[in-house]
């Protein structure tokens, strides 16, 4: 007989100004479901880290992942700080690729996800949350449920 495995929750951290929000409504959901295991992804395209500056074009690789490392580590540790007031314990991860490239892939490759939970960035221009929004794309490609959070920004 196979050891059961818990059930995690992934939650896509997508900047520090969504962070506090997710993780705080994450917080109260474990607290209600004990067994969950909180897997914090924060994942973006090694070109979206670097700000839009003169000259950015030509940083080299290094740069460009210090720049990643930089936003990966403000965006999780905004919600580790709530988590970690709570008494929560979570996993982090940082990956620089498209996130729900990221989202997809962790999902498919380890089958004990049972949710994910997002911010609703990108959802408020209808032409947009069509388009592109993160949101919409994983709604259609995620074999699980989905959970997006409102938020202030």
């Amino acid at each position: 007989m196979g050891a059961l495995s818990v059930p995690k929750c992934l939650v896509l951290v997508d900047g520090e100004d969504t962070a506090r929000e997710l993780a705080s409504f994450v917080v109260r959901l474990v607290k209600a479901n004990p067994e969950l295991e909180v897997v914090l992804l924060y994942a973006s395209p090694l070109r979206d880290a670097v700000p839009s500056l003169p000259g950015a074009g030509w940083l080299a690789q290094e740069e460009f992942e210090r720049y990643f490392r930089l936003r990966a580590d403000s965006a999780l540790s905004e919600a580790l700080a709530v988590f970690r007031i709570a008494g929560v314990g979570v996993r982090t991860l940082s990956l620089p690729e498209d996130p729900v490239a990221a989202v997809k892939r962790l999902v498919e490759s380890e089958s004990d996800y049972a949710l994910v939970v997002v911010g609703d960035k990108g959802t408020d221009d209808r032409l947009h949350y069509v388009l592109s929004s993160e949101v919409y794309r994983l709604s259609h490609l995620l074999p699980l449920p989905l959970v997006v959070v409102k938020t202030r920004c």
